[in-house]
């Protein structure tokens, strides 16, 4: 049983991993939106708002601006750190047990 414990334990710390990246990249699309449009900006902000929009736009629907305020990150980053906080920590958890 060790070895699935082992298992359920990598797979939570890959999955934590990908969480925390993902909320680096909410929080770098909302600081990048407040900076101009200029050629070396371009690509990155690309990039990061492609990212940033899989979880985004679905949640846009939903959740309508108020005025000129998208608070969708905030609410995005919300369910990033709810997933984080039960879900990985189930993982670990039943992972330290099979040990």
């Amino acid at each position: 049983m060790f070895v699935l414990g082992n298992f359920l334990l990598a797979l939570a710390q890959i999955i934590q991993l990908i969480l925390y990246a993902y909320i680096f990249i909410l929080i770098l699309n909302s600081i990048l939106s407040f900076m101009g449009n200029s050629y070396q900006l371009y690509q990155i902000k690309k990039v990061v708002s492609g990212l940033a929009g899989l979880m985004l736009n679905p949640l846009r629907k939903v959740f309508k601006p108020i005025g000129n305020v998208d608070y969708t990150p905030f609410i995005a980053i919300l369910i990033l750190v709810f997933i984080q906080s039960f879900v990985v920590q189930t993982l670990i958890d039943i992972g330290s047990r099979l040990r």
